[in-house]
């Protein structure tokens, strides 16, 4: 084995792990119990199904339609109005597997046979039970399973699916802004989970600068997902890895996939050019806002890299499945040799990583944006031109920066 891989240091196990870790899918049952001050009669009302029940959650609305009385199976409907007036809509069928109202309601999936049950949801349990000042609720879910990053949101999602009840009885009105903090919390507790993973590689202060990078960086996936017309998206650090910004929706196309992708580094450039543009100027800086410009700049140029799961790689993707089709992935395939041979003649353990990843993740046949309006002609020829712009202003920032330390 090379000798710079067996001396690398002691976070590369890690990282490896942790890689490992968010890969490993199992089952997750998260439950939720909380205090709502209405009686259980009304509360159980807002969970009971029945046919021609509609309900609106902020932008989407739910309905449902009993399709086989004999079984109880009802469709649900669920219907996402974005902002651009565009609608989203998903369909799922429950069976009423038991109802004793107003204390209990269980409810199963169905339509799923010869499906995958990766991240389904797969069953329902609502318990409600009189307390001497409302009632006591509690939900429990039952997903497929899920890799570590989703089972981590799925209890997130369901203690915010528990407020959005607990304001609905109480007031009339469904609670979004408690979900709103169950979303920032865990962006926050993974935020100083990961400050202290950084500490241990590097020092505090370039800690707190690439946690600071890597937060603006995600909210430019985020704002993407806004201008898409979608809600908000959520955001989790990764210890040792980075961050991880998702959407609320599935996307529609591959250009949304790709301009997402590509306004992580996009947005921020405003950050890079920020601390660049002074030092052009040749007013002097303080050496920690130099040290940030660098982490800035290293940061985002690597999420650029045409390998998966980076941005770089996850643009490319789609311009490959436009180009090539169903053989996109032999092209996959060869960026992630590439990167791995790089890795190789720079000894660069991280290259090594992700090389292998795209390689792994591209061995056998995959669907790639499956069910996406592919992009078009022009499309490809902006996604092309947006990535190369990207790229040529980091490294004319960076280019910049080696010269003022020479």
């Amino acid at each position: 084995m090379p000798e710079f891989i067996l001396n690398a240091g002691v976070e590369i196990p890690l990282i490896l792990i942790l890689l490992a870790l968010l890969g490993f899918r199992q089952r997750v049952n998260p439950r939720a119990r909380l205090l709502v001050r209405a009686p259980p009669g009304k509360v159980f009302a807002l969970v009971d199904l029945h046919d021609g029940k509609v309900q609106v959650w902020n932008r989407t609305t739910v309905t449902s339609a009993l399709i086989d009385a004999a079984r109880q199976i009802f469709r649900m409907t669920y219907v996402t109005t974005l902002s651009t007036g565009a609608r989203q809509e998903f369909q799922a069928d429950f069976r009423v597997v038991e109802r004793r109202e107003p204390a209990y309601l269980e409810l199963h999936r169905e339509g799923l046979e010869g499906k995958s049950l990766n991240n389904e949801l797969l069953k329902i349990v609502t318990e409600t039970e009189a307390g001497p000042e409302g009632t006591w609720l509690t939900l429990k879910y039952d997903w497929g399973p899920r890799p570590l990053i989703a089972q981590i949101l799925a209890r997130a999602d369901l203690w915010g699916g528990a407020y959005r009840l607990k304001g609905l009885a109480e007031t009339g009105k469904p609670d979004e802004t408690t979900h709103m903090w169950i979303s920032a919390g865990v962006a926050i507790v993974t935020g100083v989970v990961s400050l202290v993973a950084f500490a241990l590689m590097t020092s505090w202060l370039v800690s707190g600068l690439l946690v600071v990078a890597l937060a603006v960086h995600e909210f430019g996936h985020l704002l993407a997902y806004r201008l898409i017309g979608q809600p908000w998206g959520r955001m989790i650090f990764l210890p040792f890895l980075g961050a991880l910004a998702m959407p609320r929706l599935p996307y529609e196309t591959q250009a949304q996939a790709v301009f997402s992708a590509l306004m992580g580094p996009g947005f921020s450039l405003l950050l890079a050019f920020a601390i660049t543009f002074p030092l052009m100027l040749g007013m002097v800086l303080p050496a920690w806002l130099i040290i940030s410009g660098i982490v800035v700049i290293g940061l985002n140029l690597f999420n650029l890299l045409p390998v998966e799961p980076l941005d770089g790689g996850v643009a490319l993707r789609s311009v490959l499945a436009k180009l090539m089709g169903s053989h996109a992935r032999f092209g996959l395939l060869a960026i992630g040799v590439t990167i791995l041979a790089t890795g190789f003649y720079f000894e660069q353990v991280i290259l090594l990583i992700f090389g292998g990843i795209s390689i792994l993740a591209n061995l056998r046949p995959r669907l790639i944006d499956h069910g996406l309006k592919p992009l078009s002609v022009p499309g490809v020829m902006i996604s092309a031109l947006g990535f190369a712009a990207i790229v040529a202003a980091y490294i004319a920032m960076l280019a910049f920066f080696l010269g003022v330390f020479r």
